[in-house]
C-alpha cells in the first residue's frame, strides 16, 4: 500500500519541463523568506504601536499597491516579455524590504507598504505567463501545482522562521526577507532559455493580432468578480487569523509562524499527487466549488467552543485543503482562457483580482473585528464563500464554465 502511494506521488510529478522546476526554484528561494506580510499585521500593531483600525488603513495601501503592480506586471510583460519583469521586482522587492526598517509614522508606512506591494505584484503575472509558455495543456495544472508546491515549502519554513525571528528582533526579519528576494533574482538570470521559454516582444518572427481584451470577455470578467470574494474570504488567513491566534488564544509569534507553517506543510505534501489524480475528471469550475465548500466550514470551525490547538489545527487543514482546490484550478482556467498575445494581460487581471482583495480583506476584517468581534468576522467569511458558490454555480449551469 505505502509502494503504491509513494509511486503515486512520484509518478505527479514526471512530465513536468525543466523550465518549471528552475521557476519553481526560484519561487521556492523567495517564499522562503517572504516572513514580513506574514506577520505585518502584527508588526503594525505591537511593534509599531497602531490600533487594529489603523492597521487595516495601512494595508489597503498595500492592496491598492497590488493592484497597480498586477496591472503594471502584465502589461510589461506582454511587452518586453516575462524574464526582465520577474528579475527587476525581485531586486527592487528586496531593496524596499530592507529600507522599511528606517520607515516610522502613519503615512510614511503607508507610502512604503504600497511601494512593496507594486514591486511585489509586478512578479506574479510575469511569472504565471512563463509557467503558460513553457507547460502543455495536458499538464498544465500539474505545472501550476509543481509551482504552488514549492511557494508552499516556502510558506511552511516562512512563518516558521519569521516567527522565531521576530521574538529576537523584527529587524533581522526584514533583513532576511530582502535578502532571499535578491538572492532569487539572481538565480533567475540562470533561467534556461528552451523552447517556450519566455519571449520578448522582438524575440517573434511575426507579430500576431492579439486576441480579445480580458475587460471586454464577460464570462471571464464575472469569473473575475467571483475571485475576488472568494479571495476575500482566504486572505483572512494572511491578515486577520494571525491576529485572532495572538489575542484569543494569547500566542507568542513563534507559535502562530508554527500553526501558520502548517497550512504550507498540507499543501506541499497533499497537492501534486491529489492534482495528479483528479485533473481532467471534471470541469475546473466544480472543483472550485469544493474548495469554497471546504473554505465554509474551515471558518465556521474557528466558531467552535473547543481547545486552542485543535481549534486552529482543523481551521488550517480544512483551508489547505480547500486552497488545493480553488487556486491551481481556477490559475488553469485563465491559461486556457487567455488567446495568443494577451497571456500577461489575462493573467494580470487575474492577479488584480487577488490585488483588490487585498484591499477589501484587510478592511472588511479589521472593521468587522473593532465594531462586531472576531466571531462575526467568521461567520461573514462563511456567508461570502456561500455568495461565491452560488455564483460559480449560477455560471456554470448557464454554460459559462463548462
Amino acid at each position: 500500500m505505502f509502494l503504491k502511494i509513494y509511486n503515486h506521488w512520484i509518478n505527479s510529478y514526471r512530465g513536468i519541463p525543466r523550465t518549471i522546476w528552475f521557476l519553481s526554484m526560484v519561487s521556492l528561494i523567495n517564499r522562503c523568506g517572504s516572513m514580513v506580510i506574514s506577520f505585518i499585521t502584527l508588526y503594525l500593531t505591537q511593534y509599531l504601536q497602531f490600533s487594529i483600525k489603523e492597521a487595516g488603513y495601512v494595508m489597503v495601501f498595500f492592496g491598492t499597491g497590488a493592484l497597480l503592480g498586477a496591472y503594471l506586471g502584465g502589461r510589461l510583460t506582454d511587452k518586453v516579455g516575462a524574464k526582465p519583469v520577474m528579475l527587476w521586482s525581485l531586486i527592487v522587492n528586496g531593496i524596499i524590504l530592507v529600507a522599511m526598517l528606517q520607515v516610522r509614522g502613519f503615512w510614511p508606512i503607508c507610502g512604503a507598504i504600497f511601494l512593496l506591494s507594486v514591486s511585489s505584484e509586478i512578479f506574479r503575472p510575469a511569472n504565471s505567463v512563463s509557467i503558460r509558455q513553457n507547460s502543455d495543456p495536458e499538464n498544465r495544472t500539474r505545472a501550476i501545482s509543481l509551482y504552488r508546491m514549492s511557494v508552499n515549502l516556502g510558506w511552511t519554513v516562512a512563518p516558521a522562521l519569521g516567527g522565531l525571528l521576530a521574538s529576537i528582533g523584527w529587524g533581522w526579519l526584514f533583513w532576511v526577507d530582502g535578502l532571499t528576494c535578491i538572492a532569487a533574482a539572481l538565480m533567475l538570470r540562470w533561467l534556461p532559455d528552451e523552447k517556450g521559454a519566455i519571449e520578448t516582444a522582438t524575440d517573434a518572427e511575426e507579430p500576431k493580432a492579439p486576441g480579445i481584451s480580458p475587460f471586454h470577455d464577460s464570462s471571464f470578467m464575472w469569473f473575475i468578480v467571483l475571485t475576488v470574494v472568494n479571495a476575500v474570504v482566504f486572505m483572512q488567513i494572511l491578515w486577520t487569523v494571525p491576529v485572532f491566534f495572538k489575542e484569543w488564544f494569547n500566542w507568542s509569534e513563534a507559535q502562530i509562524g508554527l500553526f501558520m507553517a502548517l497550512n504550507g506543510l498540507v499543501v506541499f505534501v497533499v497537492e501534486m499527487p491529489l492534482i495528479f489524480r483528479i485533473e481532467g475528471t471534471k470541469a475546473p469550475v466544480i472543483f472550485i466549488r469544493y474548495g469554497l465548500v471546504l473554505y465554509m466550514l474551515a471558518y465556521l470551525s474557528l466558531t467552535a467552543p473547543l481547545a486552542a490547538v485543535v481549534v486552529a489545527s482543523i481551521y488550517m487543514v480544512l483551508i489547505s485543503f480547500g486552497e488545493i482546490f480553488v487556486m491551481p484550478f481556477s490559475s488553469n482556467f485563465v491559461m486556457s482562457r487567455a488567446p495568443e498575445g494577451r497571456f500577461g494581460q489575462y493573467m494580470g487581471v487575474y492577479t488584480m483580482a487577488y490585488s483588490c482583495s487585498n484591499i477589501l480583506a484587510p478592511l472588511l476584517g479589521t472593521q468587522v473585528i473593532a465594531a462586531w468581534g472576531y466571531m462575526t468576522l467568521w461567520v461573514l467569511a462563511t456567508a461570502l464563500a456561500l455568495v461565491a458558490w452560488i455564483g460559480f454555480r449560477l455560471l456554470e449551469r448557464r454554460g459559462h464554465y463548462a
